[in-house]
């Protein structure tokens, strides 16, 4: 069979082996998984089954995928998942709750008050505008380059807020800027004056910076996912099996057996391990 059979096979096999307390013959057969076939068969599949193959590869004691393409992997997951605030009763901020109808979809992330996965907290989004001297290239009234002094005008909106992250607390911070110049009129070089930057509105600004919050946090969950994430699809029993090995310090606790017994079990038959495999991720 080692000889004739492909990756699938393999892994597949090797993850009976392990189950069956037999971690010889599953590291035997996976190691004819070599790492350019395993390559291959991570380019076909999609982000949750891909960290399963280098998972099963790594519980059968062999390389398995390298942490620069299980970071890939992970970032690429977006299980379902819920945030909210530690009060049920606090309202979702307008702005927030219009960066997640933007990105939720894609991030499969939306907001629940009562018992989110991640909890969040108050957002704090502000603009600051600060001013420098400068010089700028315009063009006088027939069209040719000069230089005059100017203002350079930096606009920054920038959003916080506290996110659970695991056993922590971290603020989390994303920020979007705008810049352009002003001048005054210089009648010796024919250069009209231009009083007013141009920059998107206040309100356009902070929507963008919220928009950059939302997906900092995506990416911090991808980093750091919540081991009260919804395991009723495959996306999240690899989360919950990430959650583990990222909670325990070991990147094999997931795979062998550790966790919720009643959790653990309903992933097994969901991704279709055999009962003691765990959840092979790495």
């Amino acid at each position: 069979m080692v000889k004739r059979a492909d990756c699938v096979e393999l892994l597949k096999a090797a993850d009976a082996a392990r189950a069956q307390k037999q971690p010889e013959l599953a590291a035997d057969l996976a190691s004819a998984c070599t790492a350019d076939k395993l390559a291959a068969l991570l380019d076909q599949v999609p982000p949750a089954q891909a960290l399963l193959w280098c998972g099963r590869a790594a519980a059968a004691q062999q390389k398995g995928c390298g942490p620069a393409r299980i970071a890939e992997l992970a970032a690429k997951l977006n299980p379902r998942l819920t945030i909210g605030p530690s009060d049920e009763s606090t309202p979702l901020d307008p702005l927030l709750g219009g960066a997640l109808g933007e990105l939720g979809k894609d991030l499969n992330l939306s907001w629940s008050a009562q018992d989110p996965d991640v909890v969040v907290g108050k957002l704090a989004v502000a603009v600051e505008h600060a001013t420098s001297s400068t010089i700028a290239t315009v063009a006088d009234a027939k069209g040719k380059k000069v230089r005059v002094p100017a203002t350079q005008h930096r606009f920054v909106a920038r959003s916080e807020a506290q996110v659970v992250l695991g056993s922590k607390t971290r603020t989390l911070r994303a920020q979007e800027e705008a810049r352009d110049l002003t001048w005054e009129a210089a009648p010796k070089l024919a250069v009209a004056a231009k009083f007013d930057p141009s920059v998107p509105p206040e309100a356009e600004l902070k929507k963008r910076a919220v928009l950059a919050w939302v997906r900092t946090l995506a990416r911090a969950l991808a980093a750091n996912p919540p081991e009260g994430v919804d395991i009723t699809d495959e996306k999240g029993c690899v989360a919950y099996g990430l959650s583990l090995n990222l909670t325990s310090g070991d990147p094999a606790a997931a795979a062998s057996g550790s966790g919720d017994p009643a959790k653990v079990a309903a992933c097994e038959k969901l991704l279709g391990e055999p009962p003691g495999a765990g959840i092979p991720v790495p």
